[in-house]
């Protein structure tokens, strides 16, 4: 199941939304019981019988078969209640209450990975036995007729249930989509393995800020030497292990610098701190040489090189990270293990 749904939050709405249908039709039950409108007393019956039932369902975590039976049972009872007491009292506006929720099952079926729920087809539906029970209310006249102030006390309280329903549950529905999507951004921007910043963001960021940048900004461009080599003796986890432990040495070392994985087992650095800037990569370098990588009790000796470029000689950002890039590997080819960095700007 993807971790963006959270099933957990969508069952405890249901559950709050069943009981509030529970109680709502035991209400109307009894307004019903004492005008003798017998349809509505057997549909109500079946409908508090219905939602008893759904508790059992939604303990199952069956949200979306929760969902369907809960619009059948509202769909029908609306129907019903038009054709027995007459549009006036606002009964159909149920059915078009649910249609929001319906078009929101689509988005949770494929959360759930269950077949897709055609709600335009769905809708339509809704909307056509709404229009029909209307009709024959309308033709034929209600089957009970009852007197106009209490069908417009209960016209109001429907359409306040109706405006309620549509408000919480919508913001609700709303409010888990946000957090979907913002789930989404994070895992987009972050890194997830070195929880570092992304690629995708060390671009972004760069890009935004370019025009601010001052002749101090520097880049650096990281890369563990023999990667391969530690995954081919060690396993690709050792790999994993390695460049976890990388990341949380930037972060201590490399404090007040924006710091991201920029692809495999490559980092990148930025800074606008003249002052320290070759310094902090020399400490870096130092720091990841001298720090203890145990992985299985199997000691592993682990060293990187560093390449940095100044903002100062470089036409724009792409420049700037080819310069630091180049750098980088003058150092390895050089005997890795090093950083070379334009000295006389950096």
């Amino acid at each position: 199941m993807n971790n963006d749904f959270n099933i957990e939050k969508v069952t405890r709405l249901s559950l709050i939304v069943n009981t509030s249908l529970l109680l709502f039709v035991a209400f109307m039950m009894l307004f019903f019981v004492h005008y003798g409108v017998v349809p509505m007393i057997v549909f109500s019956s079946f409908a508090l019988a219905g939602y008893a039932l759904y508790y059992i369902i939604l303990a199952k975590r069956k949200v979306c078969i929760y969902m369907w039976c809960v619009y059948a049972t509202i769909v029908l009872y609306m129907a019903v209640a038009t054709i027995s007491l007459g549009y006036e009292y606002g009964f159909n506006l149920y059915s078009m209450s649910i249609i929001p929720i319906i078009i929101y099952s689509r988005y949770m079926a494929k959360k759930l990975k269950t077949q897709d729920t055609h709600p335009v087809v769905v809708s339509v539906l809704i909307v056509a036995v709404s229009l029909i029970s209307s009709a024959i209310a309308i033709i034929n006249g209600p089957l009970y007729i009852i007197n106009k102030t209490m069908a417009a006390v209960i016209l109001a309280c429907n359409s306040l249930s109706v405006a309620a329903f549509l408000i919480y549950y919508t913001n609700m529905i709303v409010n888990l989509v946000i957090a979907s999507e913002d789930k989404l951004g994070v895992r987009a921007n972050y890194d997830q393995l070195t929880e570092l910043h992304s690629r995708r963001y060390m671009i972004d960021y760069l890009e935004n800020n370019e025009i601010s940048m001052k002749p101090q900004d520097w880049i650096a461009m990281l890369d563990v030497d023999d990667f391969k080599k530690i995954n081919d003796t060690y396993g690709h986890n050792c790999g994993d292990y390695v460049l976890h432990n990388i990341a949380m040495i930037m972060k201590r070392v490399c404090n007040g610098c924006q710091v991201s994985r920029w692809g495999g087992e490559e980092f990148l650095i930025h800074s606008n701190h003249k002052e320290i800037s070759t310094q902090i990569l020399e400490e870096l370098r130092k720091a990841v040489e001298q720090n203890e990588f145990i992985y299985k009790q199997q000691k592993i000796r682990v060293t990187v090189t560093i390449g940095g470029a100044c903002y100062k000689e470089c036409a724009d950002i792409e420049e700037l990270i080819k310069r630091a890039d180049d750098n980088l590997y003058r150092g390895k080819n050089n005997g890795k293990n090093q950083v070379i960095t334009d000295k006389e700007n950096i």
